[in-house]
C-alpha cells in the first residue's frame, strides 16, 4: 500500500495546510526575499509532492475502494516489475545455454562437450603414432615436426646399395682381395675402422621426433579434457540458475496473487473501520443532544426547588466529557478518512459520503482444512522450495563435490521439507481460528438483532404510554435514545462479522491471514456512547 501518512504528522499537515504559505529558495546563490502565499490552501486540496494528480470523488463505496488500491499499489506494481525482470532474466540465461550448446559438439553417449581442435586437412599422418580418437575426444594435429618424421622415415625405407668387387684382374690377385689382410705381412695394409649405418641415426631421429610429438598430443588433449570439463561445469552453472529463476517466477507470481488478495481484504478492514468510526462520531452527537436535555432538565429542577447545583454540576461535567470524546473521535476518523485518502489516490475531502455495506447475515460454511491447505499460496511457495533443494540435490555434480557438499544438500532438502511441515500446522490453526471467529461474529449479531428486536418491541409500549401521559417528553426522548444505542450496536456488529466474512473467503481463495481478529477491532469498538443508559 502507497502515500500512508499516519500518526500526528497527519493532522499537522492539515493544520499547516490552512495557514499562509511561506517558501524561501535556499538553493540561491544570492538571498533572495521571501514570498509569503496570502491564499490559504484548504484542508481538502492535500496533495502530496511526485504522486501524481489526486482523483476527487465526492462518495466512496467498498468496491470502489478495492478497484482503486489495486491500481495504485506500489506493493503489486513492484511485484509485477519483479516477475518482469526475472523473466527477461531467465530468457537470457537461456539464449546462454542454447548458444553454449551450439558453440561445441555434444559428445554421443554421454552428452559431454568435446572441445575440436583446428587440424591441418593437407597434412599426412602416421596413424600409428597420432591418429584422431572419436571415443576418447582427443584430437591431435599434424605439426612441422611430424611431417619432418615421416619424411625421414621415407627415406630409410629405400634399400641400400651392395659394395661391388672388381673382376678385371687375376684369379690370385681377386683372392687376395677378398682374403682377409695377413697382420704378419708387412706389405699389407691395416683395416680401416668401422662406419656407423646412417640407418641407425634416421631411426633415432625418429623416435626422438615421435616421443616430441606424442607429448604434444598428450598436452592438447590434455588442455581439451580440461576445457571440455569447464565447459561442462558451466553448462551444469546455467541450468541450475535457470532452473533456480523458475522457481522465483513461480513464487513471484504467488506472491502478485497473495499481494492481491491481501490488499482486499486490508482495504475492506479500513474501510469498515472508517464506517465504524463515523457511526461512532453521530452517536456521540445524538448522546451529546441527550446530555444537553439533562443540563436543561436539573436546571428546571433546580429553579422549581426540586434540584440542587449539585445535580447540575454533575450534569455539565458529562457533557463535558462527551464533548471531549466527540472531539477524539472525529479527529480519529478524519486521520483515517486521510490516510485511506492517500491510499486511494484521492483527494482529501473531509465531507466525503460513505457508503454502507450491505451484510448478509449468516453462518459461513466450513470447508476443509487440508483442501484450503493444498490451495494456499504460502503452502504452494513452501512446496516450490522442497521441489528446488530437491532438484539442486539430484543435479549436483559428484565429481566437484565432497561428502560434504552432499550431506549439506541433503540437509536443505529436508529443511525444505521441515519448513512445509511445520508452516502447514501454523496455517491450518490459523485457518481454525478463523472459522472461529466468523462464527463468534456471526453469534454476537444474532444477539444484537434480537435485542434491537426486544427493544423495537419496547418503545412500541413506549410510545402508547407516552401518547396516554403515563411517560413525560424527557423519558420518551431518552428511551428513544437507548434504541437508537442497540441499532448502532447491531450495525458495528454486522460490520464485524463482514470482515471476518472477508476473512474466511480470502483464506478460501488461497491467502490465510494471521489468525487474529485485529483488523476488525475497529468495528468492535465503541463510545462511551455507545455503553451509555
Amino acid at each position: 500500500m502507497k502515500k500512508g501518512i499516519v500518526g500526528a504528522s497527519l493532522l499537522a499537515m492539515v493544520l499547516v495546510a490552512s495557514q499562509p504559505l511561506t517558501m524561501a529558495h535556499a538553493a540561491d546563490a544570492i538571498p533572495t526575499p521571501v514570498v509569503t502565499d496570502t491564499t490559504a490552501t484548504p484542508a481538502s486540496q492535500l496533495t502530496i509532492s511526485g504522486a501524481g494528480e489526486l482523483k476527487k470523488l465526492d462518495t466512496l463505496d467498498l468496491n470502489t475502494v478495492i478497484n482503486l488500491a489495486l491500481n495504485d499499489s506500489y506493493n503489486l506494481a513492484l511485484l509485477q516489475l519483479k516477475y518482469k525482470v526475472l523473466d527477461q532474466q531467465n530468457a537470457s540465461l537461456g539464449v546462454n545455454l542454447v548458444d553454449l550448446n551450439n558453440s561445441f559438439n555434444i559428445q554421443a553417449g554421454n552428452g559431454s562437450p568435446v572441445l575440436h581442435v583446428p587440424s591441418d586437412n593437407n597434412s599426412g599422418t602416421d596413424s600409428g603414432v597420432n591418429g584422431d580418437d572419436p571415443q576418447s575426444g582427443s584430437v591431435t594435429t599434424a605439426s612441422p615436426a611430424l611431417k619432418a618424421a615421416n619424411t625421414v622415415s621415407a627415406q630409410t625405407d629405400e634399400p641400400t646399395p651392395a659394395p661391388t668387387t672388381d673382376n678385371s684382374g687375376s684369379g690370385s690377385a681377386g683372392a687376395a682381395a677378398t682374403d682377409p689382410a695377413d697382420p704378419a705381412d708387412p706389405g699389407t695394409p691395416a683395416p680401416e675402422p668401422s662406419k656407423p649405418d646412417p640407418s641407425d641415426a634416421y631411426e633415432q631421429q625418429l623416435k626422438e621426433l615421435q616421443n616430441a610429438v606424442g607429448k604434444i598430443s598428450d598436452g592438447l588433449n590434455k588442455s581439451a579434457a580440461a576445457q571440455n570439463t569447464q565447459l561442462e561445469t558451466s553448462r551444469k552453472t546455467l541450468e541450475k540458475n535457470i532452473n533456480s529463476l523458475d522457481t522465483q517466477k513461480e513464487n513471484t507470481e504467488l506472491q502478485i496473487n497473495e499481494a492481491r488478495e491481501g490488499i482486499k481484504l486490508g482495504m475492506t478492514g479500513q474501510y469498515v473501520q472508517l464506517l465504524a468510526s463515523q457511526k461512532q462520531v453521530q452517536l456521540s452527537k445524538d448522546y451529546i443532544d441527550v446530555l444537553t436535555r439533562d443540563v436543561q432538565r436539573a436546571q428546571t429542577l433546580q429553579s422549581l426547588g426540586s434540584g440542587t447545583q449539585e445535580d447540575i454540576d454533575k450534569a455539565n461535567r458529562a457533557l463535558l466529557a462527551e464533548k471531549d470524546n466527540l472531539t477524539n473521535l472525529e479527529d480519529a476518523y478524519q486521520k483515517a478518512l486521510i490516510t485511506i485518502s492517500f491510499d486511494l489516490g484521492i483527494e482529501y475531502n473531509p465531507n466525503i459520503q460513505l457508503t454502507d455495506i450491505d451484510v448478509t447475515v449468516e453462518p459461513v460454511a466450513k470447508k476443509n482444512v487440508d483442501a484450503i491447505l493444498s490451495s494456499s499460496y504460502q503452502v504452494q511457495t513452501l512446496a516450490n522450495g522442497i521441489v528446488q533443494a530437491q532438484w539442486e540435490e539430484d543435479n549436483q555434480d559428484k565429481n566437484a563435490a565432497n561428502s560434504f557438499d552432499e550431506q549439506a544438500t541433503k540437509a536443505n532438502t529436508e529443511i525444505a521439507r521441515q519448513q512445509l511441515s511445520q508452516g502447514k500446522i501454523d496455517l491450518a490453526k490459523s485457518i481454525e481460528s478463523s472459522y472461529t471467529d466468523a462464527d463468534t461474529a456471526y453469534k454476537s449479531v444474532v444477539t444484537a438483532q434480537r435485542t434491537v428486536s426486544d427493544v423495537t418491541l419496547d418503545n412500541t409500549n413506549m410510545q402508547i404510554r407516552y401518547n396516554a401521559g403515563v411517560v413525560t417528553k424527557y423519558d420518551f426522548d431518552k428511551f428513544q435514545y437507548q434504541v437508537h444505542v442497540d441499532q448502532v450496536k447491531q450495525d458495528l456488529a454486522k460490520l464485524q462479522f463482514y470482515v471476518q466474512q472477508a476473512k474466511v473467503q480470502a483464506m478460501e481463495n488461497g491467502y490465510i491471514a494471521a489468525s487474529s481478529s485485529s483488523a476488525a477491532a475497529g468495528a468492535s469498538g465503541g463510545s462511551s456512547a455507545a455503553s451509555a443508559g
